[in-house]
C-alpha cells in the first residue's frame, strides 16, 4: 500500500510540474517566435525605407557607416514596382537577388494576394507596401529566424527534460519525507492488529477447548464439569478486558472518546488518587509489597473523573506487579506553579534506556518484567499516555537499578481551564 500511495503522489506531483513547465515554457517558447517574426518584419520595413533619409556624400567619403537600425544579420532584398507591375530596382542587402528570381516571386506575392506572408518554397518573408509610383516588396531570408528558433526549441527541451528530472528527484524525496508518518503509522496498525489477535487467539482457543470438553461429557452434571466453566468465565473476563481497552484506544485515536458528563467540573485530584492507593491497600497486603503515600490535600484539575480514576489505578497496578517481593511502591502528589505531580515508585527490575522508547507503545513488555505470566495486555501504560494527552499533561518515566522505577505524571490544575476530551 505505501509503495502505490508513494507513487499515487509522484504522480500527482509530477502531473501538475509537467503541466506548469510545459505552459511556463510554450508562453516563452510562443513570445520569442512572434519577437523573432516582429524584428523580421522590422527588418523589411526598415529596408523598405531606407532611401527616406540617404547618408551624406561626406560620410561616405570618410568611410563612416550612416545610422540605421537594420540588423545586419538578417539578408533582405526590396524589389521597386512601376505601376505597371514592372520591376524599377532592386535594393540588396546582405543577399543578392536577380531579375528572374525577383519575377517569379513578386508573380507569387500577387497569388496569395496578401500584403505579408511566407513563401515557404523559398523559404523567405515577404512585406508588400503599395506607393502612389507603384509598389515596393521586401523579402527577407528566413534562416536567421529558423536557426534562432531551432536554437530556442532546443534549449527550452533542453530546459523542460531537466527540470522534469530535478522534479522527479525532488518529488522521489518529498514521498518519503511526506508519507514517513503515514508509513509509521501504517506500520504500528499492522502491529496492533497481529498483536490483539494474537492477544484475542489464547482466550478463544482456551474457550473452545473448555467447550469441546463440555460436550464431550454431556452426561456429567454442572458440579462435575465445574473447572471448564470456571476457565471459560476466567477467559471470558480476561477477553472482555482486552477488548474493552482496545475499543478505548481505537475511540481515542478516532476522537471520539465518551467522557464524564461533568468533566468540566472542577475535581479534587487528591481524593481521586487517595481512592485508588486505598483500592489496592489490600493487592498490596497479599503480595507483602510496603505501599506508601504523601498526597497534598485539595489539589484541584478539570478533567473527566471516571479517566482520572483509571489512570491512577493502571499506574498503581502497574507499580504493584513489579515491585518484586517484599518490594515497596510509593505513591506522591503535590502542587507545583501550574501543575499537579503524581509520581508513583516503585522496586523491581529496572527499565533500561531502550525499553523506555517504547513502553508506551501498545502490547509492548520488556522482555524481563513485562511478561504475560503478570496478567495484562500491554495496553496499560499506551491507555494513561492516552488520557494524559487528552488531559493537557505529560508522563515521563526514570528508572535505574538503584533507585527503582517512577512514572512521573504532570496535569495543569488551574480551575478556569477547561478540555475538550
Amino acid at each position: 500500500m505505501i509503495k502505490k500511495l508513494k507513487l499515487k503522489f509522484i504522480l500527482i506531483n509530477m502531473t501538475f510540474v509537467i503541466s506548469i513547465l510545459g505552459v511556463v515554457i510554450g508562453v516563452f517558447y510562443y513570445s520569442n517566435v512572434n519577437r523573432f517574426k516582429r524584428e523580421t518584419i522590422m527588418s523589411l520595413m526598415q529596408s523598405i525605407d531606407h532611401n527616406r533619409i540617404p547618408p551624406a556624400p561626406d560620410i561616405i567619403r570618410l568611410g563612416r557607416k550612416p545610422k540605421a537600425n537594420i540588423p545586419p544579420l538578417t539578408p533582405v532584398f526590396v524589389v521597386y514596382l512601376n505601376r505597371d507591375q514592372s520591376i524599377k530596382t532592386i535594393y540588396e542587402r546582405n543577399i543578392s537577388a536577380t531579375k528572374e528570381l525577383a519575377t517569379t516571386l513578386i508573380q507569387l506575392v500577387e497569388n496569395k494576394g496578401t500584403s505579408q506572408g511566407i513563401l515557404k518554397d523559398y523559404s523567405l518573408r515577404y512585406l508588400k507596401i503599395d506607393t502612389k509610383d507603384g509598389a515596393k516588396i521586401g523579402f527577407a531570408d528566413l534562416s536567421y529566424e529558423y536557426n534562432n528558433l531551432k536554437t530556442l526549441l532546443i534549449n527550452c527541451l533542453l530546459i523542460f527534460f531537466l527540470a522534469v528530472i530535478l522534479f522527479l528527484i525532488l518529488s522521489l524525496y518529498l514521498s518519503r519525507l511526506a508519507l514517513k508518518p503515514v508509513e509509521a503509522a501504517w506500520k504500528l496498525q499492522n502491529q496492533f492488529i497481529a498483536d490483539a489477535s494474537h492477544e484475542l487467539k489464547t482466550p478463544l482457543t482456551v474457550i473452545l477447548a473448555n467447550l469441546q470438553i463440555l460436550f464431550s461429557h454431556r452426561d456429567c452434571t454442572i458440579k462435575e464439569q465445574e473447572k471448564w466453566l470456571i476457565n471459560t468465565k476466567v477467559e471470558t473476563s480476561r477477553m472482555t478486558q482486552l477488548v474493552e481497552e482496545l475499543l478505548f484506544l481505537a475511540r481515542s485515536d478516532a476522537g471520539i472518546v465518551q467522557t464524564d458528563q461533568r468533566f468540566k467540573t472542577a475535581l479534587d485530584f487528591s481524593d481521586i488518587v487517595l481512592n485508588g492507593v486505598l483500592l489496592f491497600e489490600s493487592v498490596a497486603f497479599e503480595s507483602k509489597i510496603n505501599l506508601e503515600n504523601k498526597i497534598e490535600p485539595s489539589i484541584i484539575i478539570n478533567g473527566c473523573e471516571s479517566q482520572l480514576k483509571q489512570l491512577v489505578i493502571i499506574l498503581l497496578d502497574n507499580a504493584c506487579k513489579y515491585a518484586g517481593k517484599d518490594g515497596s511502591v510509593s505513591v506522591c502528589l503535590k502542587k507545583s506553579t501550574h501543575s499537579a505531580i503524581l509520581s508513583v515508585y516503585n522496586t523491581g527490575n529496572y527499565i533500561s534506556s531502550d525499553e523506555q522508547k517504547h513502553i508506551f507503545e501498545r502490547f509492548y513488555r520488556t522482555d524481563q518484567s513485562r511478561v504475560r505470566k503478570e496478567g495484562g495486555y500491554g495496553l496499560g501504560l499506551s491507555i494513561a499516555k492516552t488520557i494524559i494527552n487528552r488531559h493537557k499533561g505529560k508522563i515521563h518515566v526514570t528508572s535505574s537499578l538503584e533507585s527503582g522505577t517512577v512514572f512521573t505524571v504532570s496535569l495543569p490544575h488551574d480551575s478556569r481551564q477547561s478540555y475538550t476530551l
